[in-house]
């Protein structure tokens, strides 16, 4: 029996829309951080004058612990490269066996 015998005729089966997975529906990325930067612009003009500047602290007490932070991690990073490099020239001084006859 062929396939099509198993369906009842009167039930057609929904036609397949393709989706494809990398067009963004909602623009580009550099457009939608236009839309974000503009709709901040609009609302920091809006605020008070004393407002204002406690927002602008606050953006940079937070830019500030952003940068501390990446300076961490990129100081953890050199840490634990340099700790790989004395360990493995321990291990090629003191465990690996001689070769040479």
């Amino acid at each position: 029996m062929s396939p099509s015998e198993y369906q009842e005729p009167d039930i057609k089966t929904p036609p397949v829309e393709v989706v494809d997975p990398n067009s963004d529906p909602s623009g580009t990325v550099v457009s939608q951080f236009n839309q974000y930067w503009l709709q901040f612009q609009r609302w920091f003009d809006r605020l008070p004058v004393l407002a204002k500047g406690a927002v602008a602290i606050a953006l940079v007490f937070v830019a500030l612990s952003l940068l501390t932070k990446v300076l961490h991690l990129v100081a953890s990073i050199i840490s634990v490269g340099i700790s790989a490099l004395i360990l493995y020239g321990l291990y090629r001084i003191f465990l690996k066996p001689n070769l040479q006859p």
